[in-house]
């Protein structure tokens, strides 16, 4: 299946009322100009010839200067019909080389080349202004020619010589006369024959089937028409692993011996019952100091700990 090649746009842009009041202008000064040209080489054509033609001497430079308006005429309704002679341009011109040439004769023997210069330019003049009339009219009529042919850029000529061939050749054998038409088809052709590049390797131009390298070649073929196999699914990403707590190592101390404590421990509480007080650490502790001995805080509350898990002997009879 291919994609319809879009239609190219001939219509031209409508010219301006300034740009028609130019170009009105232009063409009455070009008739202006062609008219001053034959009444200034009329009189000195009609004398050069008069010894040759005698009486009829009027008619030469008549007949050449309609010569030249006829042909420069005929080559531009040609050109604007799309129908221009390549020769017929040469006719006007070969007939203002003999006027020239008809109006400086008389002048070349006295050297006045002010005189020699002024006949000449302005039949010159005029040829001039009807070439560049013909080449307008002709412009606009070639580009609005179905079969008319883009030209590609000159800088794209220099800056990419062989791609420029390429691609010029490409329009030539395939009629894309469109030269943005023919940049879009550049494209897809990249394009297309990267994914093929992808799909097969390098060696893409063997490995590919016949009817893609055919769509290729004929340029048909663009990334939309490849039929791109899904991408193999990919296994989910591992969660992020919970983020470890470094648990903190109590070192377990060893209970305090106070065997050798108990004795003066359960003296002491007793004394502390008698009098009502509760047992507590500190009292057990500030006791036994008050005695002279050394005790600690830690041996105070294993101490505490070993006389209240003491059942008293009354209880337990």
């Amino acid at each position: 299946m291919t994609s319809p090649v879009p239609t190219r746009m001939t219509t031209r842009r409508p010219l301006t009322d300034g740009e028609r009041t130019a170009i009105e202008i232009t063409a009455i000064a070009t008739g202006a100009l062609g008219l001053l040209g034959f009444v200034n080489s009329f009189e000195r054509v009609a004398t050069a010839a008069e010894p040759s033609f005698g009486w009829f001497a009027w008619t030469v430079p008549l007949g050449i200067d309609l010569g030249i308006a006829v042909f420069s005429a005929l080559d531009i309704v040609l050109a604007r019909l799309g129908m221009r002679l390549g020769w017929l341009r040469f006719i006007p011109w070969a007939l203002t080389a003999a006027t020239v040439y008809l109006n400086v004769a008389t002048y070349l023997g006295a050297a006045d080349w002010f005189a020699v210069v002024a006949h000449a330019l302005l039949p010159l003049l005029w040829v001039f202004a009807v070439e560049v009339g013909a080449h307008v009219v002709r412009k606009h009529a070639d580009l609005a020619r179905p079969d008319h042919m883009d030209g590609i850029r000159r800088s794209r000529w220099l800056l990419a010589p062989l791609a420029t061939v390429f691609l010029w050749r490409r329009m030539v054998l395939w009629e894309i006369r469109s030269y943005p038409e023919a940049l879009g088809q550049e494209r897809e052709r990249i394009l297309a024959k990267t994914e093929l590049q992808d799909r097969y390797g390098r060696l893409w131009r063997w490995k590919a089937t016949r009817r893609e390298r055919a769509l290729y070649r004929l340029g048909e073929l663009t990334p939309k028409h490849l039929e791109i196999p899904p991408p193999e699914p990919t296994r989910a990403a591992l969660p992020p692993a919970p983020p470890k707590h470094r648990k903190r190592r109590t070192r377990s101390t060893p209970t305090p011996n106070v065997g050798d404590l108990m004795p003066l421990g359960r003296h002491i509480a007793a004394n502390l019952a008698a009098q009502g007080q509760p047992l507590t650490r500190d009292r057990l502790r500030d006791a036994i100091r008050n005695t002279g001995r050394s005790i600690s805080t830690d041996r105070a509350s294993a101490l505490l700990t070993r006389l209240k898990a003491e059942v008293p002997e009354g209880e337990a009879a």
